[in-house]
């Protein structure tokens, strides 16, 4: 088989295109290794990395110079510079090995890729928090197992998610400090009888460390399965958040409406609205779930040797970077632009549920015991339930009817919502300080993210 089926056959197009850049640099930073080693002329070290540093300007310029005729990204890299230098183009197949490129070009690829999803990610963490801070005011209620439970402020869903976020952030930020060691293995060097400076390509590249074993050096691929894992965890997140603001929108809820560009009307009924992008952010997770199990079928039961199907884990691992890339993009258009209806969360928020354990609360702190109060209390909600009332709008005579223990501080305790409650009964969320909480929230949230920016700016690039 001629060059150009190998080329079609064992390396997309895409692949090849995405890691050309990664290529150059470690080439070059080879050959100035090559010169500053003494194993080859300094001149034509220096030579031939100019020739390499035009080649990347041709190619970040939109220049295509890999032809039919070429196998690989290195063969195309290679001709240009025979045709540019002649002889001295020879000298990037010293001590080289392709196996410990192509290693190095992925861990430098996902080096960038990582740097640029976690600013992502802070930007969306800063987002929760300023959304948090504007909404902590709004009441809205909470759910346990799909039904009612006591009401909330929907600065509590956003911190929530921030946290989430947030451990997504650090899960890649300990990813990316494994990413620091170079995997040039020592290979060349033994079977050369040469000292190969690996540690000057690393300071060139910007890598910290090198891998000290040389099967592990080209092997090692475990990055690409922790950042599918990182990938799947934040796709689970985002689809969770999208879950709850596509229930929220529907005609039932009417807390959310979504502004025009998110949402398409029906071909059939004009007045129906189409949340399809929530829609899409729900459901996307799904195929980096699939690559997360394609990775790890490939990777599984592979020697410890340097094998072709570690390559093949590459074009999944650059799909999941896309549809990470495309999650958090889209929850930052669509978060900032969502329209909350207040009224119909406040009158959504259960005041039975919060009204009927305060109760309980007031009986037991006026020496009910609390058996004996919950059944009093289940009796007042069967009660309401059947009137179609609010604790809140029963008189005292019919709190009586239930139980003397109950005088005019039950209106206290019975407040439609925690935030309006004067009185703590035993439970935080009762407390009139939970507004001050968020805020605290709030600011140890922007802390956090303060720092966790400033450990990006300090990593070396």
């Amino acid at each position: 088989m001629h060059s150009t089926g190998v080329r079609n056959l064992w390396q997309s197009p895409r692949v090849e295109k995405i890691l050309l850049p990664y290529t150059l640099r470690s080439t070059e930073a080879h050959v100035r290794m090559l010169g500053d080693s003494q194993l080859i002329e300094p001149e034509v070290a220096e030579r031939v990395a100019a020739a390499i540093i035009e080649l990347a300007e041709k190619n970040r310029a939109g220049e295509v110079f890999l032809t039919a005729e070429d196998e690989d990204v290195t063969s195309a890299i290679q001709r240009h510079l025979y045709y540019t230098l002649g002889e001295d183009a020879r000298v990037v197949k010293q001590f080289f090995t392709p196996r410990d490129q192509f290693s190095t070009d992925i861990r430098l690829w996902m080096k960038e890729t990582v740097v640029g999803i976690s600013l992502s990610l802070l930007r969306l963490r800063n987002l929760f928090v300023a959304l948090a801070e504007r909404d902590r005011e709004t009441i809205m209620p909470s759910y346990v197992h799909q039904k009612k439970s006591r009401s909330i402020s929907l600065a509590d869903f956003w911190l929530a998610n921030e946290m989430r976020f947030a451990r997504d952030f650090n899960r890649l930020e300990e990813l990316r400090e494994r990413l620091e060691t170079l995997p040039l293995s020592e290979a060349v060097q033994l079977s050369s009888g040469k000292f190969i400076e690996r540690s000057r390509i690393g300071l060139y590249l910007g890598f910290e460390t090198v891998v000290e074993n040389t099967l592990d050096a080209a092997s090692d691929r475990d990055h690409l399965l922790e950042f599918a894992a990182f990938a799947s965890l934040l796709g689970v997140h985002v689809s969770q958040l999208a879950s709850d603001l596509m229930t929220w929108s529907m005609h039932e809820f009417g807390f959310i409406r979504l502004p025009r560009p998110f949402f398409f009307k029906d071909q059939e009924i004009s007045n129906k609205k189409h949340q399809e992008l929530l829609g899409i952010m729900r459901s996307r997770p799904a195929a980096i779930f699939g690559r997360m199990q394609e990775i790890l079928s490939a990777m599984k039961g592979l020697s410890i040797n340097y094998s072709q199907d570690i390559e093949e884990c590459l074009p999944g691992v650059i799909e999941t970077a896309d549809h990470v890339t495309f999650l958090v993009e889209m929850s930052l258009a669509l978060l900032p632009q969502l329209e909350f209806d207040v009224d119909s969360l406040r009158d959504a928020a259960n005041p039975v549920v919060v009204s009927g354990e305060s109760a309980i609360d007031y009986l037991v702190n006026r020496d009910v015991r609390r058996p004996a109060a919950e059944k009093i209390i289940e009796q007042v909600m069967q009660y309401c339930k059947d009137r179609r009332k609010q604790p809140i709008d029963m008189t005292m005579n019919e709190w009586n009817l239930f139980s003397q223990a109950f005088d005019e501080g039950v209106y206290d305790a019975v407040a439609i919502t925690e935030l309006e409650q004067p009185v703590v009964y035993n439970n935080e969320w009762l407390s009139p300080d939970v507004s001050q909480r968020i805020v605290l929230n709030v600011e140890r949230a922007r802390k956090d993210i303060e720092r966790d920016r400033a450990a990006i700016t300090a990593f070396p690039d």
